[in-house]
């Protein structure tokens, strides 16, 4: 055979996601590289394997061709590969997550469900359990070995980041519904925001205490009117026009976009936030070992 067989097995992962970013981040590779060389085994061969589009790439007459052939081949070593390793593989097994209620649904859609869904093509015989809680108790239940993976929100300024692998860090905006677009084109100081009814998440969770905190800094009390079970619930109640809330910009670009809610601005800066997993020098278990290795490789890409 004169063709290499890395070249094969990565035609295999970009032709089984058709995606170059979803092979990359399977075989922990770069973009450039898988596509460097989809373009030398497309030269080798003689023909086009995959058209490419904006949505991603999907095969071509030949590509299908050569896809059944060598789909063939990869399974079959894949089972010779797992027969012989030891009992410590991930043939089987369990993982735990826990996220928490503050991380917002650009965060869960865009960046966390991608990797758990890579995983689990790689790994279906893992079991996945994911739970939802606030960060303190997040935290806690991972030092207590109750979960595996703790993916956890705090403010960037928390002095406390050795035990932590930072995936995501951003500033919160102000948004409410349309029933407040007198507002819009004003800029509120933090004590005339008070004014108006806030909606936050639920006291227990960090998001609470991180408002509070911000709140008394400027020697105001932070009294929402209402508390939110998780941020996607607290985003439909400002859309409902139930009051002002606190989100990163990227989970309501498609309100914002459509009109749904509205910016408020503020004249004093929100204060800077991030998404986490708590490693707390603990060693992972093989099966969250690499769901790190695969979360954290996709969001490279």
């Amino acid at each position: 055979m004169s063709v290499s067989y890395e070249y094969y097995k990565i035609f295999y992962y970009v032709a089984k996601y058709k995606s170059f970013n979803k092979a990359a981040a399977v075989l922990f590779n770069s973009q450039p590289n898988i596509s460097r060389t989809i373009s030398n085994l497309e030269y080798e061969l003689g023909c086009r394997l995959f058209n490419r589009s904006h949505h991603g790439v999907t095969l071509t007459e030949a590509g299908q061709e050569l896809y059944s052939h060598v789909e063939i081949a990869c399974r079959h070593l894949q089972i010779g590969e797992a027969v012989t390793r030891s009992s410590n593989d991930l043939s089987h097994g369990s993982l735990i997550i826990g996220l928490s209620i503050g991380i917002t649904s650009y965060v869960v859609n865009h960046m966390i469900l991608p990797a758990i869904k890579i995983y689990h093509e790689m790994y279906p015989n893992i079991d996945l359990y994911l739970i939802n809680h606030d960060t303190p108790s997040l935290i806690q239940n991972h030092r207590d070995g109750l979960l595996d993976i703790a993916i956890i929100t705090a403010p960037l300024d928390d002095g406390n980041k050795d035990d932590k692998t930072i995936l995501y860090s951003y500033s919160d905006i102000l948004v409410a519904g349309q029933a407040f677009a007198f507002l819009k084109d004003k800029t509120l100081s933090l004590k005339e925001l008070t004014q108006y009814p806030l909606i936050s998440l639920i006291r227990s969770t960090e998001t609470y205490q991180l408002y509070n905190s911000f709140f008394a800094a400027h020697g105001l009390q932070f009294n929402p009117k209402i508390e939110a079970a998780h941020t996607l619930q607290m985003l439909s109640f400002v859309t409902e026009n139930l009051g002002i809330g606190c989100t990163d910009n990227m989970s309501c670009e498609k309100d914002l976009a459509e009109g749904r809610v509205l910016k408020i601005n503020l004249k004093e800066e929100l204060p800077r936030r991030y998404v986490a997993m708590a490693d707390n020098n603990k060693e992972l278990t093989p099966a969250a070992s690499m769901f790190k290795k695969i979360l954290l490789e996709s969001l490279k890409q």
